[in-house]
């Protein structure tokens, strides 16, 4: 049981890191994350020493509940003995982590292959605009330049083209009860699912038609 003394607040502080922890070793396993370091700094307010005892377990929730588990993380502690307390707490939480970036300068619609990037160990929470991280570089293409040493992010990101401009496809035409396919000429780029125009081969008609499956197109009906 906790006491009305300043050993409550170091207390307080231990279990405050251990909820910290654990809520950020969840994160990684979810997010498939490689190996980390992480530091915590507690703070309690300085009226933690004379909260009165609390019998039953503590429950430490975060401020910010789709909040990030990294940076400066705002807490609430609850008691819920009768008849309770809650105090205001937050922990500070450094992580260094290997995250993909820039092995060279990238160029925007580049494809990311594994000798155009390399993992570096970096700080968190000076990646405001996030990180990607994982056992293998993201089979993606870049909206956008990107220098040399600089760390990749969702945002830069996004699905590989499956259909390239000029390039030849495969175009199925799918009613009730058949199934045709033709050749085509790609008049645009396009991922999984996107909408690209086609020039039929045979007839020489544009066409609209999503994108199925790599160099492979399916007609609207």
């Amino acid at each position: 049981m906790l006491v009305a003394s300043c050993s409550v607040q170091a207390e307080l502080a231990d279990e405050l890191t251990r909820a910290a922890g654990q809520r950020l070793a969840a994160h990684a396993g979810e997010q498939d994350w490689l190996p980390y370091q992480a530091e915590f700094s507690p703070w309690l307010p300085a009226g933690a020493s004379r909260l009165p005892p609390c019998t039953v377990p503590l429950r430490f929730e975060p401020a910010q509940a789709d909040g990030e588990p990294w940076g400066r993380v705002p807490y609430l502690v609850h008691c819920p003995d009768q008849p309770g307390w809650t105090s205001r707490a937050r922990v500070e939480v450094k992580v260094r982590m290997p995250v993909w970036v820039a092995a060279e300068r990238l160029r925007r619609e580049q494809e990311i292959t594994p000798s155009s990037v390399r993992l570096e160990s970096l700080s968190l929470e000076r990646l405001h605009r996030g990180f990607i991280s994982g056992q293998r570089p993201p089979q993606q293409r870049l909206l956008r330049d990107l220098p040399a040493g600089e760390p990749l992010y969702p945002a830069l990101l996004a699905p590989l083209w499956l259909v390239k401009k000029k390039e030849l496809v495969v175009i199925e035409a799918v009613g009730d009860g058949f199934a045709i396919t033709t050749k085509g000429t790609a008049l645009g780029n396009g991922s999984l699912g996107e909408l690209v125009r086609v020039r039929n081969a045979d007839s020489g008609k544009v066409i609209q038609a999503r994108v199925v499956a790599e160099n492979r197109v399916q007609s609207l009906r």
